[in-house]
């Protein structure tokens, strides 16, 4: 019986190929009826391809019991015309035909109804397409849509991170010194100048990428997916570099497009251009990560006899399109040498190893026009990737007119397809290969041609490629990524046209479009990312009739879908797993990008507040708080970071330049944390366990604090390590600028005490100038070159330390005057050699300065705590004596107002409270006792000894502390007799002095006293009488 379709009168006929609309909305090949008779004789042969489909692309590895790439279809250049594999069976129940023969007509109605309801704009812009396609959402068996449900590979994803095991800190160590290198410029920089935030981060991503990039091992698995290598490095990278291409695309400054054996080709230079856009990213990113197949583009290119006679030929033009290299595809069709084609034996059969004649001549014809418009795409003449620009919309109209032209070149019909018409197709006859009428076979038509069909079909392809059709790119799609990057890369920006318009409406409709604010022209980023989730499901969620399917089983692929359906928290759970320092460095730049599903966002705003991380958690658990799934805790990420890191002892750059110690790098990175008084607690936790061995470690520890202003930090870290070296070494001026750092006024004073008293002790400087450390001796110095360093990093502490400094200083002046005679050097501050005379006024000068600082908190004999002086009160007595050498000389030496000020003091002195004149005595008596022992000293030794038993005791020395100064001198030199310890060379010693008062009681205090009121009152006499020159 004769079969027609419903409502029509003649017979049905084959589609017009010149349909004008979208290249991927082909009406649907399922049969709207019975199958012809002649069809249904068992006899007949079926037209259904036998066995697998032929290999794929560049598929010299090919293993047809494991295809992962190839396609369920036909492309015509690549393997001949064959019936496309859509072809219903025979054996089909007759139910299941009936069922699926009314596909077209349901399929209609949705498109009616969506038309109808209007499109919200939450659905994707791959609705009518997909609708309109075979590769489409699931269907029904009555032909439904079926509803897209959330994608399960971020639930495979956070399996998969779960069951993995802990990770280490491997990475290399120059690239985890050149990111946390980057990172720490990175973080201000983007937070200082929010209006070029984008274009820092992107600049620091590059950075980012090529340093992992150097680390890792780009080769591609063979015929497969993901990296070759199974390092969980460079899985990381392969997998963090394109999250980072998506959110902020660059283009990589060693990408090479062309190959090394490339002819020049005349097109003009790229204009300055702003940022990358995600097109020429994600082309980026595959030529770098993605290559399953070797290279062979100079093996076509060299081919002898011609470029066109290899049976890869157009396998390698297609790529090249896809992957944007026109220079590559280009060169191939002006060097093809269509006179050697593989494709002749292809359109005339065995024995035919080219093209002749006219046929020759049109296939010039249209490569040239081919490749003339090739040259003028945006891309290749300026390289602009801005697909979904003006340009390229100006070039893919020009696009769609070389398909007309070659369309009328070829002879094919031109007769407009209208939607009325498209229903009445017999999908048998076209499946068949049969024209409008039975007596008109596809070998005719492909007889009638001007240009041989294989050459058509393919020149079609590339054409279809350029303006982003779906079927063209999937044709020439190696895998599921390979298919859904081109789908988005190719993407105009627009929502593509319903099925079934006509031209007219067609460009309605793109007038319209024209008029109205785009998605991906205010939000390129989000729209991009949207289409690659789309085009994801498109390839990989079509049922039965799937092209391409992830592999679950492998982390990698199910770390790629997570990247499609943009499901930022999974992948980082994946890198997790695999590297730590790459995991970190994506949270913090996607934190402050702003694409970081954080955890409790308004955290932040309450920690601002003066609330503590505990008080959040506390009232996280409050009534009505739900928790929320897909958010990542940055701060746990960077914190676990830190760990890793503090426990590296040291790590070197590869240059040997730069060297690190782990716990530095460990307290960069908490100091990034958002929470800032957990991150101080944690790096106070830290900096505690960190053995100060040596002032280089700690000037590092300090200066990561200063950076991090940490202050308190920094300040208890300084004074632990002064303590360490008062207590234990010699080196006082390190641990006065330590405690001055430390801003630890207490202990300044306490330690300055300390050496002023043993300096009244022996009536000597105190250590001498040989034994004077580095530091101390650079800040007695008249540069004071150790103070100047001091105060570029802390001027409050120079300063503190300068004010505190200065009574020990005049005092060690005082006594490097008076032995000038004994020890004819430079003095310690760096003064000059003074004449006798001059340099006793100088020293009396020094001494009255020193003496009325000490006696300052007792004017008028009442003690005032409150007093702030350079020079502890005890030393007042020891000073006293100090005078009296210097009074009643032949010339004078005091002036008058220094000689009424020593009256004053001496006076206050005498009416102090007894404590302080017990306190006084005592260091006197121990002064004494050191003369008496015989005036030799080890000062190294002592000064050790005595700051160990001393400065824990009480900040102002006295009474029975003294007493054990004198006896630690006594010990010292009967230990030292015979040894190193020496007797000191002084110019004078008022102590001698007293042997005249009388051996056999001890001289105190008040004889001190009596001399000096004695002495004193002689020289006020001598100043009246005019005795001396007042």
């Amino acid at each position: 019986m004769s079969f027609r379709l419903p409502g029509t009168s003649t017979s049905p006929s084959t589609p017009n190929r010149k349909n004008t609309r979208s290249l991927f909305s082909q009406p649907s090949t399922t049969p709207a009826g019975a199958p012809p008779s002649y069809l249904a004789d068992a006899s007949h042969v079926s037209t259904t391809p036998a066995g697998p489909p032929p290999r794929s692309v560049y598929g010299s590895s090919f293993n047809a019991a494991n295809n992962t790439f190839g396609r369920k279809g036909n492309t015509p250049g690549r393997r001949g015309f064959a019936v496309p594999s859509s072809s219903p069976p025979l054996e089909e129940d007759e139910d299941d035909e009936d069922a699926e023969g009314e596909d077209d007509d349901e399929m209609d109605g949705v498109r009616r109804s969506t038309r109808s309801q209007g499109m919200s704009p939450e659905k994707s812009a791959f609705m009518s397409s997909i609708m309109d396609s075979p590769r489409g959402l699931k269907r029904s068996r009555n032909g439904k849509v079926r509803e897209q449900t959330q994608s399960d590979y971020p639930a495979i994803a956070r399996g998969i991170a779960s069951h993995a095991a802990p990770v280490k800190l491997e990475e290399p160590d120059d690239m985890v010194l050149r990111q946390e290198e980057i990172m720490s410029r990175l973080e201000p920089l983007a937070r200082e100048r929010a209006g070029e935030r984008d274009a820092a981060i992107c600049e620091g991503v590059a950075e980012l990428t090529k340093s992992w990039r150097q680390h890792s091992d780009a080769e591609t698995k063979e015929g497969r997916l993901g990296p070759a290598s199974d390092d969980a490095f460079t899985r990381a990278t392969y997998l963090s570099s394109l999250l980072l291409q998506l959110h902020h695309p660059y283009t990589p400054k060693t990408t090479q497009q062309s190959t090394r054996l490339q002819r020049p080709v005349n097109h003009a230079k790229r204009p300055p251009s702003g940022a990358c856009t995600i097109p020429r990213a994600l082309l980026d990113w595959l030529d770098t990560w993605h290559n399953p197949f070797p290279d062979d583009f100079d093996t076509i290119w060299r081919n002898e006899p011609s470029p066109a006679g290899h049976e890869r030929f157009w396998d390698s033009v297609l790529f090249a399109l896809t992957r944007g290299k026109f220079d590559r595809a280009i060169r191939l069709l002006n060097d093809a040498g269509w006179d050697n084609s593989v494709t002749a034996e292809e359109d005339f059969g065995e024995g035919h190893t080219g093209y002749t004649g006219r046929q020759l001549d049109h296939i010039e014809e249209v490569i040239e026009r081919c490749t003339t418009l090739l040259q003028a795409c945006p891309a290749f003449k300026y390289g602009e990737w801005d697909v979904k620009g003006a340009d390229w919309t100006v070039f893919r109209q020009r696009v769609r007119q070389a398909i007309k032209d070659l369309e009328i070149f070829a002879g094919e019909d031109d007769e407009e397809a209208t939607e009325s018409e498209a229903p009445k197709r017999n999908m048998f006859q076209m499946s068949a290969g049969m024209g409008d009428s039975m007596n008109m076979s596809t070998a005719s038509k492909k007889a009638e041609s001007k240009v041989p069909w294989s050459i058509y079909e393919n020149m079609k392809l590339v054409y279809g490629i350029l303006l982003g059709g779906v079927d063209e790119l999937l044709d020439a799609s190696q895998d599921w990524l390979e298919a859904s990057i081109y789908l988005t890369v190719w993407w105009d920006g627009e929502d593509e046209a319903p099925a079934g318009l006509g031209r007219s409406q067609n460009l309605r409709r793109s007038m319209h479009a024209s008029q109205r604010t785009r998605e991906a022209d205010v939000a390129p980023g989000a729209a991009y990312r949207k289409r690659l989730g789309d085009a994801f499901a498109m390839v990989t969620e079509a049922g039965d009739d799937a092209v391409f399917t992830p592999d679950t089983l492998d982390p990698v692929q199910v770390g790629l879908a997570c990247v499609m359906v943009d499901n930022v928290e999974s992948v980082i759970s994946i890198l997790r797993a695999w590297s730590l320092p790459i995991t970190t460095a994506v949270v913090e730049v996607a934190a402050l990008a702003g694409w970081l599903p954080q955890a409790r966002p308004r955290s932040k705003g309450l920690l601002a507040q003066g609330f503590s991380s505990e008080d959040l958690m506390v009232l996280s658990h409050g009534a009505g708080h739900q928790p929320r799934t897909g958010e990542i805790e940055r701060d746990e990420v960077l914190s676990e970071y830190a760990g890793l890191l503090a426990d590296k002892e040291v790590l070197r750059s590869n240059d040997g330049k730069l060297e690190q110690e782990g716990w530095e790098l460990a307290v960069a990175v908490l100091g990034r944390l958002g929470d800032e008084s957990a991150g101080q607690v944690r790096i106070g936790e830290l900096l505690g366990l960190i053995e100060l061995s040596d002032e280089t470690r700690v000037d590092k520890v300090l200066d990561a604090c200063r950076n991090l202003e940490l202050v308190d930090q920094a300040r208890g870290i300084a004074e632990r390590y002064a303590d360490h070296l008062a207590e234990s070494t010699q080196a006082y001026g390190p641990a006065l600028i330590y405690y001055a750092r430390a801003h630890a006024t207490a202990k300044l004073k306490s330690t300055l005490s300390l050496l002023i008293s043993l300096s009244l002790l022996h009536s000597a400087s105190s250590p001498a100038r040989q034994d004077l450390d580095t530091q101390l001796s650079s800040l007695l110095s008249r540069e004071r070159t150790a103070l100047v360093n001091l105060a570029r990093s802390d001027t409050e502490a120079a300063s503190l330390l300068a004010s505190h400094l200065s009574g020990y200083a005049t005092i060690r002046r005082f006594y490097d005057l008076r032995d000038q005679d004994v020890a004819p050097t430079t003095s310690s501050n760096g003064a000059a050699l003074l004449r006798p005379l001059e340099r006793k006024r100088e020293a009396a000068k020094a001494l009255i300065a020193v003496t009325e600082s000490a006696a300052d908190c007792i004017r008028g004999g009442l003690y005032d705590p409150e007093v702030e002086s350079v020079v502890p009160v005890d030393g007042v007595l020891a000073l006293l004596g100090e005078a009296l050498p210097l009074l009643g000389q032949p010339k004078r030496i005091f002036t008058k107002d220094q000689v009424y000020n020593l009256l004053r003091v001496v006076e206050d002195f005498a009416t102090a409270p007894s404590r302080i004149r017990e306190n006084a005595e005592s260091l006197l008596q121990a002064s004494i006792n050191a003369y008496k022992d015989g005036g030799k000293i080890g000062m190294s030794e002592l000064l050790k000894k005595s700051r160990s038993d001393l400065s824990s005791k009480s900040v102002r020395l006295g009474g029975s502390s003294y007493d054990m100064l004198a006896s630690s001198a006594m010990l010292q030199s009967q230990e030292k007799k015979g040894g190193k310890g020496a007797e000191a060379k002084r110019g004078w010693d008022w102590r001698k002095g007293l042997d005249g008062v009388g051996t056999t009681v001890d001289v105190g205090g008040e004889d001190v006293l009596m001399l000096l009121r004695l002495a004193l009152a002689q020289e006020v006499a001598r100043g009246l009488s005019g005795q001396i020159n007042w």
